[in-house]
């Protein structure tokens, strides 16, 4: 069974539904309540963005013509998008692309599109909801562009240049003296609040992970990746070297006692691309297996979705991506922020898969010394060391058991202790840990 849809009956859904979206439209006064028409906005704009996926794309093959939605779409919208940058037809083009353009188009349609994209991009700055639907639509382009003939550099470039505004880094300050001139920050640019109800977010804290992590998701992507037609004569890539430099500014920030505006948006930062890093490695793993097995369905994977030619990250770039972003999250587990801490546990865990048998030990001795009644320095980093404990087990398992089992004596020892009546936190966090111990280590011989 397959299922096809049209687009346009949608698109007058949406629009009686919300028919402020068409400037040249009315509506007659509404007849129910503000929370039945927001219930109703929802659920339509949840309908749609899992509708698209079943838009024909391929109506005329005989005649050659491919992507035949997603050019419809986009030729609807693209004059809102050239002409009317700062009003509100703008974002309705935007909303319309991220609604209702399918994902999967050809190589060939979004090596077309893209550039007027970027150009719309950076035609208008400083403003989150809309910079968020842009690195949207960049994100579903990434599977399909090959790195051979679409340069990601200048979209590097430009996230990495408002990085400071996007994670809120303060940069400057005041000077003691008066006649020190005192720039006031720029200001943004924002939409209304009826309009940001199409992106299908929940609330504010959602609208900021998502775009945190499509940030990550882009700057991810560029690893291991130079420039088409240049020869790099540095021994790391441009987009590694880029993104290493970034990691070494922004490193004073992840101190556990600098706590600002900045620290939850860098702690989910951290657990976003250490993710991302994860699942390169992941994917480029399954690749190789594949084509070991199944040679003509990479053959065949690799012209639907060419990102996968170069998704494996180089050996050496991957060691300095380890090296620099490991001290982060050993930062990130003792922060004052408890959602920054469990952040950096989660990075942490999916850097140890990727080679638990270096990464593991010294945060498994580092864990353990925290423990230790005799470092008083370290006694208020307890919680957090048993924490990442429990997160270690795992990999540490996988790999090469003796990793932790010949610490298991000592590390039984040591959080002994953390079973204390007088600190609820503590001992909840203890018990996990052993119950996590228990869940992992087999008890008996392997061979009855």
């Amino acid at each position: 069974f397959l299922l096809i849809l049209h687009w346009q009956p949608l698109l007058r859904m949406l629009l009686r539904t919300s028919p402020y979206l068409h400037e040249h439209s009315w509506a007659s006064p509404p007849k129910d309540s503000n929370s039945r028409q927001n219930t109703v906005q929802k659920r339509t704009v949840h309908l749609l963005r899992h509708a698209r996926h079943y838009f024909i794309q391929d109506g005329d093959v005989a005649n050659g013509r491919k992507d035949v939605t997603a050019i419809e779409i986009c030729d609807m919208v693209e004059d809102d998008l050239r002409t009317q940058k700062h009003t509100h037809a703008f974002y309705r083009g935007l909303i319309m692309l991220y609604l209702l353009m399918p994902t999967r188009c050809s190589s060939e349609f979004y090596l077309e599109r893209m550039p007027f994209w970027y150009d719309c991009w950076t035609g208008l700055d400083r403003s989150p909801e809309i910079d968020f639907l842009w690195l949207v639509l960049f994100c579903r382009a990434r599977k399909f562009l090959p790195f051979n003939k679409y340069d990601w550099g200048p979209i590097r470039r430009r996230l990495l240049t408002h990085s400071q505004y996007w994670l809120q880094i303060p940069i400057g300050g005041a000077s003691m003296d008066s006649s020190f001139p005192r720039a006031s920050n720029p200001r943004t640019r924002s939409c209304p609040s009826r309009l940001k109800a199409f992106i299908g977010s929940s609330s504010s804290y959602e609208d900021g992970i998502d775009f945190v992590a499509k940030v990550a998701k882009l700057l991810s992507l560029t690893i291991g990746i130079n420039s088409p037609g240049i020869i790099n004569s540095r021994t790391i890539s441009e987009g590694t070297a880029d993104v290493l430099r970034m990691l070494y500014f922004v490193t004073p920030y992840f101190n556990p006692s600098n706590i600002g505006t900045w620290t939850f948006t860098l702690g989910a930062f951290l657990h976003y691309f250490s993710y991302e890093i994860c699942h390169r490695v992941g994917v480029a793993a399954s690749v190789d297996k594949l084509n070991d097995l199944h040679p003509k369905l990479v053959e065949n994977l690799l012209r639907v979705e060419p990102y996968l030619e170069r998704v494996d990250i180089p050996p050496k770039e991957l060691v300095l991506l380890l090296d620099a972003l490991l001290p982060l999250c050993q930062q990130a587990l003792y922060s004052k922020n408890s959602h920054v801490g469990r952040a950096g546990e989660a990075a942490l865990v999916y850097l140890s898969q990727i080679d638990p048998v270096h990464v593991t030990p010294p945060f498994l001795d580092f864990a353990l010394q925290a423990l230790d009644i005799s470092a008083v320095n370290l006694a208020h980093q307890a919680p957090a060391a048993l924490s990442a404990l429990t997160r270690l087990v795992q990999p540490s398992l996988r790999r090469q058991p003796s990793i932790l089992l010949s610490r298991i004596p000592e590390l039984l020892r040591l959080s002994l202790a953390g079973v204390d009546s007088n600190d609820q936190n503590k001992t909840i966090r203890t018990l996990i840990l052993y119950r996590n111990l228990t869940s992992w280590i087999p008890i008996g011989s392997l061979t009855a």
